[in-house]
């Protein structure tokens, strides 16, 4: 079947429970909004069923609010949902969720009682608690990331009229199903290179990263296209590609599978270009998120004209993290699933790149991201995308960055802390500037209630929290329907410069517009139809409507949110001083329940260093609870940690940021003070890094740019004669270019100092007794890259 013919992911064969009108302007493509894709849903809740339906609900941590369309089927062992088939399959994927702990079971697939498969059903990429950074620990409460899919080749060809049973073998959720025509697999293309030959290993029974990566290494080298053939290839590595192509059989056909596979290019400054990379999956083995590894499908820098086409990614942490500087990547056809963090991210100066007819589902934060860190992601386009049930954060975002457009694609059912599309200065990104376009998009059931600011999130939300927002952004043509709460939002410092033309709102459950910073935006031709409070929320925000002609169904105001069952803490963080060893301090939070329901409250947990008191248990309407939190550090160190209190709130899990530091006189004298930086890299690089106890985490300056210059500031003066400076431990060795001073005077001159893997990456300053209150590491050179880097920068008296 040619793309063209495929059918579109906007609706799946349930209604979407909404007749979505989809505005008619002067630019509208001839194909409606979506990704391009092979396969038609089949949603479980329309189909034949002995089972339970459950849903619909919205509120986190539920199991039906993770569900595409927010409903399912609930089976018990020996019970069935069964589909009929609108067109040809041969292939099926199901989405399905089975209680955390449960042994590995099959479900049987089966047409007019013929057996056709046995889909292995566990829950070893599924569920995870807690608040961000999630864990598998149950203890940390507020279960969520419920769902997983499993598939297979069904072994014939089903006509249309086929009646698909899935029969459960043990208790099992099923949201879903994609059916699909996957055809026979590819034969090799005259002229390639085959992996085969190098030693890969289509069974999978060794690893077959080295002989992968020798034939794209002699490919790329020979000007030949790399052939992988079908089989299930073992790979435990990043495959490192420049100037090849590399093909498989189809995704169904040849996969890649392990812990850590990806396929990366080189990062920049010297991306890999001209890469072509088509008709393959990619398999991970990640089941919990660690921001500490870069565990992407897809990687590196790839730019120069380099595509990817028809690449199934799933089980890593990203599918796909492109870095920046980088120019000219089109990825095209792409599916991702079950990832635990973005389903893409065009990353750090990433330009003139397009992700078109790509369908992602089950992420752990953001579907589509554009992130501007440090350098502006530019002239940037997602079109004709889809992105279903994002778990955490937006279907589509853009942070920053000029001239990026989101064109053409639906996003549904986000979970929590997000909505369909997302515009903001945010996470240090470069601000908005040029034009950003968000045009004829369809939102579904887009936004949600979460613990933290904004309490209720829009399904297209713009968000100043870095700056105000001043660079134009152009929406156009849009639907936003059954919005649980807003369909459109403005929120933080002054947002200007934006207008909204042809946009069509269907039961908001809220408000139309929702009010929550300075500034202006133009409306014209805005329609809303069955909005649930009034057309606008605005308390005394100073945002000026500018109203336009066409404008109906949303004339009216109102100042206050009705109750929508999110609890009210009285504070975010709670920051407590330095403490020395073995003592103590205690602050009171206080949660209130607004209403409209009382929430009982099931577990309050601290990270190390902080317990929790009181005896908050069912908490009534109105009525307010006093949780005591202790900070007793058990060691020296930087305790920065959370407070996560799980309840009955639809909200789900909150957090509580904690911060203290546990003072040894004798110890590190640099742990949790603060630091300065002339620049930094990138914006989880900075220089907190360096005093943070965490050798893992490191600083990093702008490239290029010698000299540099860190200061430290001990909070007061003291008597110090000793500097240790470290890298992390599995670093390459390298010499750097270092001067201290004290108080602004010069104490140690510059002079090289070599950081050995060998003898641990560290190397240690000493110098005569100082009083001194800061002290300022000056940066002019490093034989390991163009910048200065350490990890932790410690003190001490002796």
């Amino acid at each position: 079947m040619s793309h063209s013919a495929m059918p579109r992911a906007l609706f799946t064969v349930a209604a979407v429970g909404a007749a979505v009108l989809v505005p008619t302007a002067a630019d509208a493509k001839t194909t409606p909004p979506g990704a391009d894709v092979p396969f038609t849903t089949y949603e479980a809740e329309t189909a034949a069923t002995n089972g339970t339906r459950i849903g619909p609900g919205n509120a986190f941590t539920r199991i039906e609010a993770e569900a595409s369309g927010r409903r399912a089927v609930a089976l018990k062992a020996g019970q069935y949902v069964e589909f009929t088939l609108l067109g040809k399959a041969d292939a099926v994927n199901v989405r399905y969720s089975v209680p955390d702990g449960a042994a590995d079971a099959p479900l049987h697939v089966s047409a007019g009682g013929r057996q056709l498969a046995d889909l292995t059903l566990t829950a070893r990429y599924s569920h995870v608690y807690g608040n961000y950074p999630y864990t598998n620990d149950p203890a940390d409460g507020g279960e969520h990331h419920y769902f997983d899919d499993v598939h297979a080749l069904l072994g014939r060809t089903l006509p249309a009229g086929t009646r698909v049973r899935l029969t459960a073998s043990a208790p099992v959720v099923v949201d879903l199903a994609d059916f699909e025509q996957a055809g026979p697999a590819r034969a090799m293309p005259a002229g390639y290179l085959s992996a085969a030959g190098f030693g890969a290993d289509p069974t999978g029974a060794q690893d077959s990263g080295p002989a992968i990566q020798a034939a794209i290494d002699a490919g790329s080298a020979q000007g030949r296209g790399v052939w992988l053939p079908a089989g299930t290839y073992r790979v435990h590595q990043q495959l490192v590609v420049d100037k090849v192509t590399v093909r498989g059989a189809g995704p169904w056909y040849t996969v890649l599978r392990g812990p850590g596979v990806g396929v990366f290019g080189r990062f920049a400054p010297t991306p890999s270009s001209d890469v072509h990379l088509a008709d393959f999956a990619i398999a991970g083995d990640t089941t919990v998120r660690d921001d500490s590894t870069s565990d992407s499908g897809l990687g590196g820098s790839l730019g120069g004209g380099s595509t990817v086409d028809n690449v199934w990614v799933e089980h890593t942490k990203v599918g796909m993290w492109f870095d920046g500087p980088a120019d000219g990547l089109t990825v095209s056809h792409a599916r991702i699933q079950d990832t635990m963090a973005d389903g893409i991210n065009l990353h750090n100066g990433v330009s003139h790149t397009t992700i078109r007819d790509t369908f992602v589902r089950n992420t752990g934060d953001d579907g589509m991201a554009m992130w501007s860190d440090a350098n502006a992601d530019h002239d940037n386009a997602f079109v004709h995308d889809t992105v279903v049930a994002p778990l955490l954060a937006n279907g589509f975002a853009v942070y920053g960055g000029r001239d990026n457009a989101v064109t053409d694609s639906v996003a549904a059912d986000a979970v929590t802390q997000g909505g369909g599309v997302h515009v903001g200065n945010r996470f240090g990104a470069v601000p908005l500037a040029g034009t950003t376009t968000i045009a004829r998009n369809v939102l579904l059931r887009d936004g949600n209630l979460v613990p933290n600011q904004p309490e209720e999130i829009g399904a297209l939300w713009f968000y100043a929290a870095d700056a105000p927002m001043t660079g134009a952004v152009d929406v156009h043509d849009m639907s936003i329907v059954d919005s649980p709460f807003s369909a459109v939002q403005f929120y933080g410092k002054p947002i200007s410069n934006v207008t909204l033309d042809r946009v069509a709102i269907v039961r908001a459950g809220t408000f139309a517009v929702q009010l929550q910073s300075p500034g202006s935006a133009r409306f014209t031709n805005v329609v809303a139809v069955g909005v649930g409070v009034a057309g606008r929320y605005d308390c005394a925000s100073g945002f000026d409507v500018v109203r336009g002609p066409g404008d109906l169904g949303w004339s009216s105001s109102r100042c206050g949110f009705p109750p929508a069952g999110a609890l009210h803490l009285s504070a975010d963080a709670l920051e407590f001083a330095s403490l020395p060893l073995h003592g103590s301090a205690t602050q009171n939070l206080r949660i209130t329940n607004p209403g409209p329901d009382p929430v009982t409250v099931r577990s309050i947990k601290g990270s190390e260093g902080y317990t929790a008191g009181g005896s908050c248990t069912t908490i009534a309407v109105g009525a307010t609870c006093t949780v005591p939190v202790t900070f007793a550090p058990p060691r020296a160190g930087v305790f920065a940690g959370k407070l996560t209190i799980d309840s009955t709130s639809p909200a789900g899990p909150y957090v509580v940021a904690l911060h203290g530091v546990g003072f040894d006189p004798d110890g590190n004298l640099a742990l949790g003070q603060q630091i300065t930086s002339s620049s930094q890299a990138l914006s989880w690089l900075g220089p907190v890094n360096l005093v943070d106890g965490d050798p893992g985490t490191y600083f990093e300056s702008a490239n290029n740019a010698f000299p540099q210059t860190v200061t430290l500031d001990l909070g007061a003066q003291r008597a110090v004669d000793r500097i240790v400076l470290r890298l992390p431990a599995n670093w390459g060795g390298r010499t750097e270019t270092i001067a201290v001073a004290a108080d602004g005077a010069a104490l140690v001159p510059a002079a090289d100092y070599e950081l050995n893997p060998d003898t641990g990456n560290a190397i240690t300053i000493t110098f005569p007794s100082t009083t001194v209150r800061t002290l300022t590491l000056t940066f002019t050179g490093n034989t390991g890259w163009p910048a200065a880097q350490l990890s932790e920068f410690e003190v001490y008296a002796h």
